[in-house]
């Protein structure tokens, strides 16, 4: 297989999905803890710092849990529904803007974070990736999984009215995000091989758009509109933004709970 054509079957996704999609993979049987951790690191740029939670230790003791599950939430400022405490928990998963909530019977046992830092190898430079685990208080309940199936149609529809309206936006989630457009909390990754094409195809579209509208937002509007013309495409975007976050964390969340079947 060529590289160009290797680009094309990966997927780019927030680092704490990629363990979600490989710890499901290895709790279904698809493959050991050594081999899961190793592609929850996903294709170049990063690699563990040696620090914070052992990942092979870490799947291991999740078959130890009661009915474990696995929920992803992708946190902003004002937007924490889904977070379970203590409150250190909230600036380490706003700034990674991401954490994977662990459950025990539907009993929240602890949330793991991802915290980055650059390191130089061999000359280039990397992300090393220290997992933070952090135990939920005693008894904490979490809100229902994001698997309603309504996401998927929203996304869509919010695709529709972008491509029907009047406000020009460059954005083209059939395409593979260019590298620049990927920041460090995200990782490219294959999919497990159980993942069908229908999710792989939600998880693709949902993570291209989520990471194009996030590049246009911090872009901004440019000087060639008006503030009429600006305000109407952050509205746009806005909107497609949280579609597609929502399409994202629910596609992971029906991979994985259909691996854990």
């Amino acid at each position: 297989m060529s590289e160009a054509a290797a680009g094309r079957d990966l997927v780019a996704l927030p680092r704490a999905a990629v363990l979600m999609l490989w710890t499901a993979a290895y709790l279904r049987g698809d493959l050991g803890p050594d081999d899961a951790a190793r592609m929850s690191h996903g294709v170049g740029r990063s690699g563990p710092s040696g620090e914070g939670t052992d990942l092979f230790e870490w799947m291991t003791a999740l078959r130890r849990l009661p009915l474990a599950q696995l929920r992803l939430v992708l946190p902003a400022p004002g937007r924490l529904a889904g977070l379970v405490g203590p409150p250190p928990v909230v600036p380490l998963a706003l700034e990674a803007e991401q954490a994977i909530i662990v459950t025990g019977a539907g009993i929240a046992d602890h949330t793991l974070v991802p915290v980055l830092s650059p390191v130089e190898v061999e000359g280039r430079e990397v992300t090393a990736v220290t997992w933070v685990k952090v135990e939920a208080p005693l008894g904490a309940q979490v809100p229902p999984a994001a698997t309603s199936g309504s996401a998927r149609e929203e996304l869509l529809r919010a695709l529709r009215r972008t491509a029907e309206g009047s406000v020009d936006l460059d954005l083209v989630p059939e395409e593979p995000v260019e590298a620049a457009r990927i920041p460090p909390t995200w990782i490219c990754t294959a999919l497990p091989r159980h993942v069908d094409g229908a999710a792989a195809h939600l998880l693709v579209l949902a993570s291209r758009t989520l990471l194009l509208t996030r590049s246009e937002i911090e872009e901004g509007h440019g000087h060639t509109i008006d503030l009429s013309e600006a305000l109407a495409r952050r509205g746009l975007l806005d909107e497609l933004h949280e579609a597609a976050r929502a399409a994202l964390v629910e596609a992971i969340e029906r991979i994985v709970l259909d691996e854990l079947g």
